[in-house]
């Protein structure tokens, strides 16, 4: 048996699994950071260099992104900029 065609015919099947189960981690961490902010008011958010849109838009990208990146992001664009 071809050992090459092997492989390439189990990474072709668990590409795709892997993929579901990147997102669905995604999507529990995203789930969990709503849960977290659910708590905290406008003036901690600012304090930390975010706002509510930048919640909203972070969680509203496709699970194939990080969601916590895109927050960083802000916040880094924004400091010192209050």
């Amino acid at each position: 048996m071809d050992r090459t065609r092997s492989d390439t015919g189990r990474a072709a099947l668990i590409a795709p699994m892997a993929e579901v189960l990147l997102r669905l981690g995604e999507w529990h961490h995203r789930r969990q950071m709503r849960k977290a902010f659910a708590q905290t008011s406008a003036v901690l958010l600012r304090d930390i260099g975010l706002t509510w849109e930048d919640l909203e838009q972070a969680l509203a990208q496709p699970l194939s992104g990080d969601g916590s990146d895109a927050l960083v992001r802000e916040a880094a664009a924004r400091a010192g900029n209050w």
